[in-house]
């Protein structure tokens, strides 16, 4: 019901890049893909991953750290605990 919810708020194919990221984030936070590769990996557009990756940073969500490697920056308890993001 929650992922209905957001997929409604923010579209159905930024809601795939961020489950995407969420899923193939390494133990330590860190994501290792590049745009084209999430693209490729979903079939999305690569305007779409941008926005959702921009706007992940803005909310706090992610750091990019370098080209095609960003990292998870929420604390593990609101991760699991939405209420706890807004």
């Amino acid at each position: 019901m929650v992922i209905e919810i957001f997929k409604q708020i923010l579209g159905e194919k930024k809601v795939a890049v961020i489950e995407f990221l969420a899923s193939n984030a390494y133990e330590d936070g860190t994501i290792k893909y590049k745009i084209t590769e999430i693209c490729s990996e979903l079939n999305v557009s690569k305007p779409t991953v941008i926005e959702t990756l921009k706007l992940l940073e803005q909310k706090g969500v992610i750091k990019k750290i370098k080209t095609g490697v960003y990292k998870l920056t929420l604390e593990p308890q609101k991760l699991q605990n939405p209420q706890m993001l807004g």
